[in-house]
């Protein structure tokens, strides 16, 4: 900019992400007890929003009960333009969230999508512009919710447009159904990508040893071109 003559230039500063990890069945430390679940998500987020366009200000973890904690959370003043819940994002007694924001007037921008994992996936404004995104709480299904719900607003939040997804043949065995789509992690290989194993909802090797991600239609089958979605840079 210097070189061209511009002493000054509009810059967007990242957005800033506050993430709430929900679930008084997590441990936060050490081997889970025996009943029990280790957070997988608080550790893992804050690496995905820096690559997703974002930078997290916190990471804190929200009990189930007592009743009005998520909420004194999401509304914590001025500490971020986007929260980040795990967690509560279904229907069951413990899930707030939907209740907060209703009780809240919230706009709802998406209230669930019709895939899998992810499905309970949401997306609300608040009126004071605040904007909450909602993620499973099961590990890679709260991974691909942030990278196909969480990844776009952030970018539209910085004023940058999301690329187009290439189509690449996908090879291998998932389990896809009528009107809803499977997202897999995949592998390149010579001939297009590889569905890689251990992709549950709760598990995340599968993703870990993958290298994109996959979103396969209702009528897929093994060898036809489908969206993939690539890591950010």
């Amino acid at each position: 900019a210097a070189a061209a003559g511009h002493d000054t230039v509009l810059v967007r500063p990242r957005p800033r992400v506050a993430v709430l990890v929900t679930g008084d069945e997590l441990d936060h430390a050490g081997a889970p007890q025996p009943g029990r679940v280790r957070d997988a998500l608080g550790p893992l987020l804050p690496s995905l929003v820096a690559e997703l366009g974002g930078e997290t200000v916190a990471v804190r973890h929200v009990p189930d009960h007592p009743h009005g904690s998520l909420a004194r959370a999401v509304h914590a003043p001025g500490e971020a333009e986007v929260v980040v819940v795990t967690g509560s994002t279904s229907v069951g007694t413990t899930d707030q969230l939907r209740r907060l924001l209703a009780d809240g007037e919230a706009r709802m921008v998406v209230d669930t999508v019709a895939c899998r994992p992810g499905h309970p996936m949401l997306l609300a404004e608040l009126p004071s512009g605040l904007w909450v995104v909602g993620l499973p709480g099961n590990p890679y299904a709260a991974l691909v919710s942030a990278r196909t719900l969480l990844g776009p607003l952030l970018a539209g939040l910085s004023g940058r447009s999301l690329p187009g997804l290439p189509r690449v043949p996908v090879h291998g065995s998932a389990k896809v159904g009528p009107g809803r789509t499977r997202l897999v992690p995949v592998s390149w290989a010579d001939d297009g990508c590889r569905i890689s194993t251990g992709h549950g909802a709760a598990f995340l090797r599968g993703a870990a040893v993958g290298d994109a991600l996959a979103a396969l239609g209702p009528d897929w089958t093994d060898g036809r071109p489908a969206p993939v979605l690539l890591p950010r840079g």
